[in-house]
């Protein structure tokens, strides 16, 4: 069974106290149930950005590949409200599958994190980072994205 087909991370209840009380920390921006879907396919990496993700307050959906992610997002598109995509993975890559994302919510937020430099463009609400990336780097950039929306 593939992560993403039944595993949801959720927060301890003691970051949502701490994402309420610290609005100008890296915590999770909007409500508590700010939901990022995380596609990796390096397990290690993936687990390590769940568990980033987890403790600045968001809720995760991690997924292994392009693929299973793209399904993730068709199930759960309104509840997704930013994506965190490796850019080279086996299958489907992480700029196709923000593509295919976006041509279901345009306005979706995106990080695309790779060890080398992009082959595709980015735009205002896609920040690429290069590996290895701090937690710190990661959970800014998503608040600074998901701030730009609002």
């Amino acid at each position: 069974m593939s992560e993403c087909s039944a595993r949801l991370f959720r927060p301890r209840v003691r970051a949502l106290r701490k994402t309420v009380a610290s609005a100008d920390t890296d915590r999770a921006v909007g409500t508590a149930t700010t939901t990022v879907l995380v596609v990796e396919d390096d397990r290690a990496v993936r687990l390590l950005f769940t568990k980033v993700l987890q403790r600045a307050g968001y809720d995760v959906i991690a997924c292994e590949n392009g693929t299973l992610g793209l399904e993730a997002a068709r199930n759960q598109i309104e509840k997704i409200d930013a994506v965190v995509t490796d850019a080279r993975m086996p299958g489907m890559q992480g700029p196709r599958l923000i593509a295919r994302i976006r041509a279901m919510r345009p306005e979706m937020p995106a990080i695309l994190v790779s060890g080398n430099m992009p082959d595709a463009e980015t735009d205002n609400a896609t920040v690429f980072l290069t590996k290895p990336v701090s937690p710190g780097i990661l959970t800014r950039e998503l608040r600074r994205l998901l701030c730009a929306r609002m």
